[in-house]
């Protein structure tokens, strides 16, 4: 055994009773305990990594129940995983001992986001995916607590009830591809006896070397039906269209969550399952991949809309989260034509994306400390005099997302979109496999727009309002963790291509294809590019100076319809649960009270027949002559009516 793999997940796992019952007597010892233990977690992941280059893939399993084996899986897609989140957990904790230093509950914070990065961690390494769900759902349930952490806030605790609904709906879809997939596997000819049909070691070496056996054993309808459950799992965990609901709410919790959310654990999950499964995909029908890629595409746009019209901070930063993780999506699915170079581009923005996006929302929660939770950029303004070296590193994050070069995301981003390119060249031609291009580009153009609207609205022009103008940076040793991911969002362009061959040998088996990095042909290869300068350009004419002040659009019926989310919550809160979902178990709770109330009266009954019959038992027998001769005349009253005598 590896004890050095398995510890990367249960150091965290220990540091939640600590941190808990020690902070509860020692507020600052929370922090450092859970710092500590992570930072452990990152060194095991940094030698599990040379484990694996030098051994080989570590796979240890055991048997739980039944069929059914836990253990751990790591490869090198794990291990990018691993890296990332215990990295990144790690700097989003350093940073939270400053952030929630005056939270009288900062010990169940730590404690809570320890158990957090653990259940990421061990969802990241499970070797089958019962495991891999029951970590699936510690991780919601971790979103749930510490997304509603101040929950004496009413907004935070109804956000915190939103995601975990929300969230129920795409696990409970993933669930039911899980049995789908389990009774159509179980009992194959090509599982050994014992084998687990969830063991995810055996689905890919099944699909690696017998992947016409695998469709036939399972049936192609199935498959199609498994693959597209799983991705309603996806929808749900990595707030794709339609249930992305729930993540613009979820910034009722301190800012540091919402970059563990956003960047490190939560979001990312439903990328890496697709990742994860991926042969499973390959195999499916040609629909699955279209859906992955299309729903992903649309997702970009749809939400960089929604960002655009957004003043609170962290919901701009929100939406373009699931902007982000739409590209991510979209890149999985171009696999169904490009070959699985596709996920590995997504892989590789999720990863630049972690980055950024955890130093954009520690960046937001410096300010937002600065500016006593002060959320609306329309009331701050001149930032970057007030706290140069906050917004710079906002600066270095927000061109960073908008994919300028020579950033990490102009490389990550582009591939994709050059990918996507390439998806319709080598397609039939139809419109369909165009639309991931068309989606894609036009979501670059919005990102550069709200995420300069933002920006400019930050950090330019005059304090807009009392506390922006007494603003001012916070401790230096506080923004060290920022430093270094502001240095990666930069660097981490230059490891494009050894990225791409670092994850080449986990789908090699079933894509043999060499890797390759598209790039679309002339013009086409720059217009995300020119698209997203003059998004800059016309966003800072508007908001870098005082032009937006004159502006009123609010009466335009696109935006009106922009600032209500298309009426999406209107639509699943009003309709879908209002006035369906509460009337129906209004109606089903009815009939249960009645059904209730029926047997409890027909026990009523029956003990009150029972006492009457009791009381017949005197143990007088002239009580039971009578008794008989009662009946006796009954019985012949009746014949007599009836005729028979």
């Amino acid at each position: 055994m590896y004890i050095f793999a398995w510890l990367i997940f249960i150091l965290p796992l220990i540091s939640f009773p600590l941190a808990l019952f020690i902070g509860r007597y020692r507020r600052n010892l929370a922090g450092i305990i859970a710092s500590t233990m992570i930072g452990l977690s990152l060194l095991f992941s940094v030698l599990t990594y040379f484990e694996v280059q030098k051994s080989g893939i570590i796979y240890e399993s055991f048997h739980w129940f039944s069929n059914i084996n836990f253990g751990i899986y790591v490869d090198n897609l794990t291990l990018i995983m691993l890296l990332m989140v215990s990295f990144v957990s790690l700097m989003i904790q350093l940073f939270s001992i400053y952030y929630m230093k005056d939270d009288p509950n900062r010990h169940v914070y730590f404690a809570e986001t320890s158990l957090f990065t653990a259940g990421m961690l061990g969802l990241v390494e499970s070797s089958n995916l019962v495991f891999f769900f029951l970590f699936w759902e510690l991780v919601g349930l971790c979103s749930y607590l510490l997304i509603g952490f101040w929950f004496f806030k009413p907004n935070a605790a109804s956000a915190a009830k939103k995601a975990f609904i929300v969230t129920r709906v795409g696990d409970l879809l993933f669930l039911i591809g899980m049995a789908v997939l389990y009774t159509s596997l179980s009992g194959s000819s090509l599982l050994s006896p014992g084998q687990s049909p969830l063991s995810i070691p055996t689905i890919i070496n099944l699909i690696s070397t017998n992947s016409a056996g695998f469709v036939h054993a399972i049936g192609s309808t199935n498959l199609g039906i498994i693959t597209l459950l799983f991705l309603g799992g996806v929808a749900g965990k990595s707030s794709q269209f339609p249930l992305h609901v729930w993540i613009p709410d979820a910034m009722e919790g301190p800012a540091t969550v919402s970059a563990l959310i956003h960047a490190a654990t939560m979001v990312t999950a439903g990328i890496y399952l697709v990742a994860r499964v991926f042969p499973l995909y390959e195999v499916a029908p040609s629909y699955s991949l279209i859906t992955v890629a299309v729903l992903g595409a649309f997702t970009a746009l749809f939400a960089g809309i929604l960002g655009i019209v957004m003043n609170d901070i962290k919901r701009i930063l929100a939406y373009s989260t699931i902007s982000q993780l739409g590209y991510m999506l979209a890149a999985i699915g171009l696999s169904g034509i490009i070959g699985s170079i596709g996920v590995s581009l997504g892989m590789y923005h999720l990863i630049v994306h972690a980055m950024f996006k955890a130093l954009l929302f520690m960046s937001a929660g410096a300010i937002m400390i600065a500016l006593m939770d002060l959320r609306n950029v329309k009331e701050m303004g001149g930032l970057w005099r007030k706290m140069p070296v906050t917004v710079s590193l906002m600066f270095i994050g927000a061109i960073t997302l908008a994919a300028l070069p020579p950033t990490a995301a102009f490389f990550s981003k582009d591939a994709i979109i050059a990918g996507a390119w390439e998806y319709f060249s080598l397609s039939n031609g139809s419109i369909v496999y165009l639309l991931p291009w068309i989606f894609l580009t036009i979501g670059a153009f919005l990102t550069a727009i709200y995420t300069f609207r933002m920006f400019f609205l930050v950090a330019l022009g005059k304090p807009r309002s009392h506390l922006a103008e007494h603003a001012h940076d916070a401790p230096l040793i506080a923004l060290i963790p920022l430093f270094f991911l502001a240095a990666l969002s930069l660097i981490l362009g230059v490891f494009q291509g050894g990225f791409y061959n670092f994850l080449y040998p986990v789908y090699k088996a079933i894509d043999p294809s060499s890797v390759l990095i598209y790039s679309a042909p002339g013009i086409i290869q720059y217009i995300p590019l020119i698209l997203a300068l003059f998004g800059i350009l016309i966003t800072y004419i508007i908001y870098g100076t005082e032009r937006w002040k004159h502006m009123d659009v609010s009466k335009r019926w696109f935006y009106k319809a922009a600032k209500e989310k298309f009426y999406l919550d209107y639509l699943f809160t009003r309709l879908i649960a209002e006035r369906t979902i509460i009337p129906i178990s209004g109606s089903i709770a009815d009939v249960e009270h009645s059904y209730n109330r029926g047997v409890e009266k027909f026990g009523t009954d029956s003990l009150g027949f029972g006492s009457f019959l009791r009381k017949m038992q005197t143990g007088l027998v002239e009580n039971y002559f009578l008794v008989i001769v009662l009946g006796m005349t009954l019985v012949f009253i009746f014949l007599i009516i009836g005729g028979a005598l």
